[in-house]
C-alpha cells in the first residue's frame, strides 16, 4: 500500500524533530560530564562548575550561563572531573611519598588530558613531583629545575606561577647551584611584593632562601633570612587568612632554622643552648621543636666526642620532642630520625638489635611523614643496608 505524500512528509518532520531532540539530549549529557569542584581555603566548595582558564588574578569557572573568577589566595585545590586514571594514580603516589612514580604518572596524564587547563595542571604537578623526588640526586634536581623553567615559560599567567617559582628555587638548591637558587628566590620575594601576591609567598621565599644559604655555608646570611621569614610570617598573621596554619609553621621553622645554622657551622654547644632557649621559652608551639633541635645538637656533640652520656642525653631530648609535638609533625619527624641515628651510633655497644630498631625508626619517619625532609634522610639511611 502506498503512503500518502502528506503523511510521509509529516513522518519525516517527526523523525527530524526526534533526531534533533536526541542530539540536544546527548549534548546535555556531554555538558554535564564536566563537574569540577573548587576547594577553598576556608573549607567551602564550589561544586558542579567547569574550570575554564587559569590566570594570575584568578581561576575562571563557568556554571550554566554564570561565569566567575576566584582569586588564587582563596583556592586550596581543584577536584577535577573527567580525569585520566593516571592523574588519579599520580595523586595517590604523591600522597604516599612515591614521588618518582608520581612524576611519571603526571607526565602520562598530561599527554592523555584533552582539556587545556587539565593538561597544564598535570604538567605542573609533574614538576612538583620531580622536585620532591630529586632530594638525593643533583642531576635529577637539575632536570627538575629545567622542567620547571619550561613550565613557567609556557604558563606565565597561571595561578600556580608563585609556587612554580618556589619550586624552581628549591630545585636549583638541591642541584647544588646555590647562587642561582638565591637569584630565583629573591625574584619570587620581589614579585610577591610588587605584584601584590598573598603575603605567604614572601614568607615562603625567605625561608627557602635561608635553606639555600645554609647549603652554601653562609651561616650569617641564613640566620638573617630565617629571621626575615619568621617576621614576614608574623606580619602576615596580623590579617587572618586561609594560610594561617602554614604561616605559623614558617614562623616556628624560621626560629628552628636559626639554630640549625649553628649546627651547619659545627658550633654544637651554641646550637644546644639556642634550642634549650626555645624549649624553655614558654611558647607551647616551640617546646617540641626546641627539644628536637637540642637532641640533634647533642647527637652531633656525641658523634664528635664519642661520649656515651651525650648519646643518652640526646635520646632523652629526642624522646621528649616526639611526645610533645602536637603541631605539624616536623619535630616528631626530626626526633624519630635522630633516635634512629643514635641507635646506629650505639650499635655494638648496647646489643645486636640496635640496627634493626634504628631501621624501624627510619621506616616510621618515611611512612608517617612522607613529605618531610627527614623522610629523604631516612630513605638514604635504609638504602645503606
Amino acid at each position: 500500500m502506498q503512503s500518502h505524500p502528506k503523511t510521509s512528509t509529516m513522518n519525516l518532520h517527526r523523525l527530524v524533530a526526534g533526531a534533533a531532540a536526541f542530539g540536544i539530549a546527548l549534548s546535555g549529557l556531554h555538558a554535564q560530564k564536566i563537574a569540577d569542584t573548587v576547594v577553598k581555603k576556608d573549607g567551602s566548595r564550589e561544586r558542579g562548575v567547569e574550570v575554564t582558564a587559569f590566570t594570575l588574578t584568578g581561576i575562571k569557572t563557568k556554571k550554566g550561563a554564570e561565569e566567575r573568577e576566584i582569586p588564587p589566595h582563596q583556592v586550596a585545590d581543584i577536584e577535577w572531573s573527567d580525569l585520566p586514571e593516571t592523574f588519579v594514580s599520580g595523586r595517590t603516589a604523591m600522597a604516599r611519598g612515591d614521588f618518582d612514580s608520581a612524576r611519571q604518572l603526571f607526565g602520562e596524564a598530561a599527554n592523555q588530558a584533552t582539556r587545556p587547563v587539565l593538561k597544564t595542571e598535570a604538567k605542573f604537578l609533574q614538576c612538583r613531583a620531580a622536585v620532591a623526588s630529586a632530594a638525593t640526586s643533583k642531576q635529577a634536581a637539575a632536570d627538575a629545575a629545567g622542567a620547571t623553567r619550561a613550565w613557567l615559560s609556557e604558563s606565565a599567567d597561571n595561578w600556580r606561577v608563585p609556587e612554580g617559582m618556589l619550586l624552581l628555587g628549591r630545585a636549583l638548591r638541591l642541584a647544588g647551584t646555590g647562587a642561582d637558587a638565591e637569584t630565583a628566590l629573591k625574584e619570587l620575594d620581589d614579585r610577591a611584593s610588587r605584584d601584590g601576591w598573598s603575603p605567604v609567598w614572601a614568607a615562603r621565599a625567605k625561608f627557602e632562601l635561608a635553606l639555600a644559604q645554609v647549603d652554601q655555608n653562609k651561616g650569617g646570611d641564613a640566620r638573617s633570612s630565617f629571621q626575615s621569614a619568621s617576621s614576614a610570617a608574623d606580619l602576615a598573621l596580623g590579617t587572618p587568612s586561609g594560610d594561617d596554619a602554614e604561616l605559623k609553621q614558617i614562623k616556628i621553622q624560621g626560629r628552628v632554622g636559626e639554630g640549625e645554622t649553628f649546627l651547619a657551622e659545627k658550633d654544637f654547644g651554641r646550637a644546644a643552648e639556642f634550642f634549650r632557649g626555645l624549649a624553655n621559652s614558654g611558647q607551647a608551639e616551640l617546646v617540641a621543636a626546641g627539644r628536637a633541635g637540642e637532641g640533634e645538637a647533642r647527637y652531633q656533640m656525641a658523634v664528635a666526642s664519642k661520649n656515651l652520656d651525650e648519646f643518652r642525653a640526646a635520646q632523652i631530648a629526642l624522646a621528649h620532642a616526639s611526645v610533645l609535638d602536637h603541631t605539624s609533625g616536623e619535630a616528631s619527624a626530626k626526633a624519630n630520625y635522630y633516635l634512629g641515628m643514635c641507635l646506629l651510633a650505639l650499635a655494638g655497644r648496647d646489643d645486636d638489635s640496635s640496627k634493626a630498631r634504628a631501621n624501624a625508626y627510619f621506616t616510621l619517619v618515611i611512612k608517617a611523614y612522607p613529605t618531610s625532609r627527614w623522610a629523604v634522610a631516612a630513605k638514604a639511611e635504609l638504602a645503606k643496608g
